[in-house]
């Protein structure tokens, strides 16, 4: 198993080299994602790139731990903001106004989960460890756990719509399928 181990903080150099890595590919695809392509595209040397991501499959990672950081980041934001903390369904709200305030379907980062599947599936793992994390606690919110596991996977598919351009709702729907899934979490 691969594992990459991130500073806490990350430099600004570091930070516009996932940018260039998301821009590059967005505008080619995964193919393109190379080292040369992902330096020339943020202006810095090969050497400037390997002293943070000593291979592709380091971007790569890099990529999907900055995803997981700002989607966690955001949840955070959007439990100290709940305004009825600790009651059924509590930690389930925020977790649906994070998807909206964290913007995740429009997030460029999300290519970097196709370039790990065509890379090495073996990098989604901290994704996926994250993922069953949310599922314990969305299970754990005192509501039926079939219908919190509904909203976290409607929320995934709305997702996956934007990603791939899979019948993606027009922004009046897409506000009423977010204030359906909040009503469902209040019950």
């Amino acid at each position: 198993m691969i594992r990459y181990r991130f500073i806490i903080w990350a430099s600004a150099t570091y930070n516009a080299l996932l940018e260039a890595a998301a821009r590059v590919m967005v505008a080619y695809g995964s193919k393109a994602l190379t080292l040369e392509a992902v330096a020339r595209e943020a202006g810095v040397s090969k050497g400037g790139l390997f002293y943070h991501f000593p291979n592709k499959e380091a971007l790569i990672a890099g990529m999907l731990q900055q995803v997981i950081d700002q989607k966690t980041a955001s949840l955070k934001h959007e439990l100290e903001q709940e305004d009825a903390p600790n009651t059924p369904g509590h930690w389930l709200r925020a977790y649906i106004r994070s998807f909206e305030n964290h913007n995740t379907h429009s997030s460029p980062m999300q290519s970097a989960l196709l370039a790990a599947v065509a890379e090495n599936p073996e990098l989604l793992k901290p994704w996926q460890e994250k993922f069953a994390d949310w599922q314990r606690l969305i299970e754990a919110s005192e509501l039926d756990p079939a219908i919190a596991t509904v909203i976290r996977l409607a929320l995934n598919g709305l997702s996956f719509a934007y990603l791939f351009g899979l019948g993606v709702p027009q922004e009046s729907l897409h506000k009423q399928v977010i204030e359906s899934l909040l009503k469902l979490a209040q019950e």
